[in-house]
């Protein structure tokens, strides 16, 4: 299902990781609705307070043996006041903050688009993201970067020097924000299939460039 995404290191690379495929149901944050196929979550709380945000993390963390990982979600209602986040944690995340408080979280927010890390104030990154919209994050293993896309467009690198084992991470926070997962089962908006050859391109041109000697330049 998700070959078409993940890019082995080396040619004779052992099996394969198993890659993130649902949310994980056996634990998540409060006021939270799992669908049935685990693929959707809806908050049903109140979201009055700062410790009120119900997050929930994927089945499985990002493998360690692909090039890029990548997830999507998509915005099916923005509640009362869309204070959604999507991004990455670690195993120890608290389910009742928000992606991007803690420590080995990162998190893109819906309602003013910055950046989060470690914190509980954001830095500028992107626009915000409201109904409709479709929001990816992703992890460049190798150049240990996180990137976040818009509606199938890249924002560029949020992260930098991402070293830790992470879920995929989901917090919402005030009524009826709905949100939908895809973990690669269906297409995705942004092309990440793209992003993977030009990856693969200027790899073999670097190494190209690498096998001309210095006096053939001049």
């Amino acid at each position: 299902m998700f070959e078409y995404l993940l890019e082995k290191r080396g040619a004779d690379a052992p099996v394969r990781e198993p890659s993130p495929s649902q949310l994980n149901t056996a634990n998540y944050g409060n006021f939270l609705k799992v669908s049935k196929d685990k693929l959707s979550v809806q908050y049903v709380g109140k979201g009055s307070h700062s410790n009120d945000v119900g997050a929930i993390q994927a089945d499985l963390p990002v493998p360690s043996d692909v090039l890029i990982y990548y997830y999507e979600v998509t915005v099916k209602d923005a509640g009362e006041r869309g204070v959604i986040a999507v991004g990455f944690a670690d195993v120890h995340f608290r389910l009742s903050r928000q992606p991007g408080w803690e420590p080995n979280s990162y998190g893109y927010h819906a309602d003013d688009g910055n950046k989060f890390h470690n914190s509980g104030k954001g830095e500028e990154y992107g626009p915000p993201f409201v109904q409709g919209d479709t929001v990816g994050a992703g992890i460049h293993l190798e150049n240990r970067e996180i990137f976040f896309t818009k509606n199938g467009k890249k924002l560029g690198a949020a992260f930098q020097n991402v070293k830790a084992t992470l879920f995929p991470t989901i917090g919402l926070h005030s009524q009826n924000e709905h949100v939908e997962i895809n973990f690669g089962a269906k297409p995705f908006q942004f092309d990440i299939e793209g992003m993977i050859a030009e990856e693969r391109e200027q790899r073999q041109f670097a190494v190209l460039r690498s096998r001309i000697p210095a006096h053939a330049c001049h």
